[in-house]
C-alpha cells in the first residue's frame, strides 16, 4: 500500500465533521513539517474566527473536547494545542524561482452520520472504518486530503526548476457546513493567487458518473446555495377545548413545506429547493405552539437564486398569515455559483492526456450541486485571476452522501500526478 492510500485510510479512521477537525489539522500540519514545508499555518493562522457565526459552535468547552480527542487518537500533543481547537491548514511553498502564485483546495471535513457495515465493505474488512461515532467521509474528503499530502511531498522531496513561483495548499475545513472557504478566504490566503485549483472526486460528465481512469476537465453548473432556520411562532391550545384560540405552527410549517417543494423551476438554468428538518410540537393533546425548519434554496444564475428568494419570502409570509401567527428566520448567507476559466480546463486536459491513468477526458462535466470552493473560485476571479474545478473519476461502492459510500483508491496517485504536471509545466 502506497503513502498516499495509507494517508486517506488514516483520515477516513479519524473521520471530523466541519469545525471539529482538530486532529485532522494538526496531523495535516505534522505530516507537512515532516516532509520539510517552512511556512505553515494553523487554526487561527489558517482561518478568520469572526468569519464564523450560529450555529457553529466554538466555545472554548467543545475546542477543548476536540483537542483532548486529537490528543488521545495519536495527534502530536504540541501541534494540537497550537490549533487552540481551531482546524485548518495552509501551506506555502515558495519554489525560489520568480512566478505566478497558484493555490490548490483540499476539503478535510465528513459528514455527521454513521459508517454503514454493509456486506463486503472495504472499510471494515480492512479495518479503517470510522471510529467517532456520527462521523462519516462519504463524499471522499479524506481522499482530497490524501491527495493534497501526496502533492506537497512531491513539491517538496522532488524539486524541479520547471515549478515556479509560490504554491499554497490550503486544506479547509467546514465544505459541508457554513463559512469554512469564507474563513480562508477572509485571512487574505487568497488575495493574490494567480490560479485557484480544486478537486472533487466521484462527479459526473454527460450526466453520468464518472468511472476510474476519467476526469472532467473543468466544471461549470455550480449552483447558488442558500440555507435558512425558519421557526413559526403559534398559540399552544387543547385541541378539543378552546380549539379556536390555538395557532398550529407544525401545520404551518408543513403546509409551506409542500407549498416550497412545488415552487416552478425555471427555465434559464437549474432549479433546486429542498426542505431537510422539521422539529416541532409538546405532545398529542396539545396544539404546537412553535415549529421550526431548516430549508435550502439553489440556483445556477443569479436570476434564478433571486427568484427563488422572493417565492421562499411569500411562501412563508403568506403561510404565516393563512395560519395567524408569526415567523422568524435565521440566514447563513449565500455560496454563489461559479465557472471554471477556459484556459485552466485546457491547461488540465493537457496535463491529463501525458498521464495514462486518464483514458477517457471530458472538457467539462457535470457537479449541479454546490461547494463552497465557488467562494474561493469568485474571490480569485475577483482579483484578477484565474480558477478550476475538477472532477476526478472512480468507481464508488454507493453514491456520495450515502453512509456506504467508498471509491477505488487507484485514482489517488494519478490525481498527485495530474496535479503536479499543471503546477509545473502549464502554469
Amino acid at each position: 500500500m502506497n503513502q498516499i492510500t495509507k494517508y486517506r485510510r488514516e483520515f477516513h479512521r479519524y473521520a471530523e465533521t466541519g469545525w471539529n477537525e482538530v486532529r485532522t489539522s494538526a496531523r495535516i500540519a505534522e505530516i507537512l513539517a515532516g516532509l520539510g514545508a517552512k511556512d505553515i499555518h494553523v487554526g487561527r493562522n489558517a482561518v478568520n474566527i469572526q468569519t464564523v457565526k450560529s450555529p457553529i459552535d466554538l466555545s472554548e468547552k467543545t475546542r477543548r473536547a476536540n483537542m483532548e480527542r486529537a490528543i488521545s487518537q495519536g495527534a502530536d500533543p504540541v501541534l494540537v494545542r497550537s490549533t487552540e481547537g481551531y482546524p485548518g491548514v495552509v501551506a506555502v511553498i515558495d519554489t525560489g524561482h520568480p512566478g505566478p502564485v497558484s493555490a490548490l483546495r483540499f476539503d478535510i471535513d465528513c459528514l455527521p452520520y454513521d459508517e454503514k457495515d454493509a456486506d463486503g465493505s472495504r472499510a471494515f474488512s480492512e479495518d479503517f472504518s470510522s471510529v467517532n461515532p456520527g462521523c462519516v467521509h462519504a463524499c471522499g474528503h479524506d481522499g482530497h486530503t490524501a491527495i493534497g499530502l501526496g502533492l506537497a511531498s512531491d513539491i517538496i522531496k522532488h524539486p524541479d526548476d520547471s515549478l515556479k513561483g509560490s504554491v499554497k495548499l490550503v486544506f479547509q475545513p467546514a465544505e459541508e457546513t457554513f463559512f469554512g472557504a469564507a474563513s480562508i478566504v477572509d485571512k487574505g490566503f487568497l488575495d493574490d493567487v494567480d490560479h485557484f485549483i480544486a478537486v472533487h472526486l466521484a462527479l459526473s460528465a454527460q450526466n453520468e458518473p464518472l468511472p476510474s481512469g476519467a476526469i472532467a476537465c473543468g466544471i461549470n453548473d455550480f449552483l447558488s446555495v442558500r440555507q435558512l432556520d425558519v421557526t413559526f411562532h403559534g398559540r399552544a391550545a387543547h385541541p378539543c377545548g378552546a380549539a379556536q384560540e390555538g395557532r398550529n405552527a407544525l401545520l404551518a410549517a408543513c403546509s409551506a413545506a409542500l407549498s416550497l417543494h412545488a415552487i416552478a423551476p425555471h427555465e434559464k438554468g437549474l432549479t433546486r429547493v429542498n426542505v431537510g428538518m422539521i422539529n416541532g410540537g409538546l405532545c398529542a393533546n396539545t396544539i404546537p405552539p412553535e415549529c421550526s425548519l431548516r430549508l435550502e434554496y439553489r440556483g445556477q444564475f443569479p436570476e434564478i437564486s433571486q427568484y427563488l428568494k422572493e417565492r421562499v419570502f411569500d411562501i412563508l409570509g403568506g403561510t404565516a398569515k393563512t395560519y395567524g401567527l408569526t415567523y422568524t428566520f435565521e440566514d447563513y448567507g449565500e455560496v454563489p455559483a461559479a465557472r471554471s476559466d477556459s484556459c485552466l480546463v485546457e491547461a488540465v486536459r493537457q496535463a491529463a492526456s501525458r498521464i495514462p491513468w486518464f483514458n477517457k477526458i471530458y472538457a467539462e462535466g457535470n457537479l449541479g450541486g454546490s461547494d463552497d470552493a465557488s467562494v474561493m473560485m469568485n474571490h480569485v476571479q475577483q482579483h484578477g485571476g484565474k480558477a478550476v474545478y475538477i472532477g476526478i473519476g472512480t468507481d464508488i461502492s454507493q453514491p456520495v452522501h450515502n453512509p456506504g459510500f467508498d471509491f477505488d483508491e487507484d485514482c489517488l496517485g494519478p490525481s498527485v500526478s495530474l496535479l503536479s504536471l499543471v503546477l509545473k509545466d502549464y502554469l
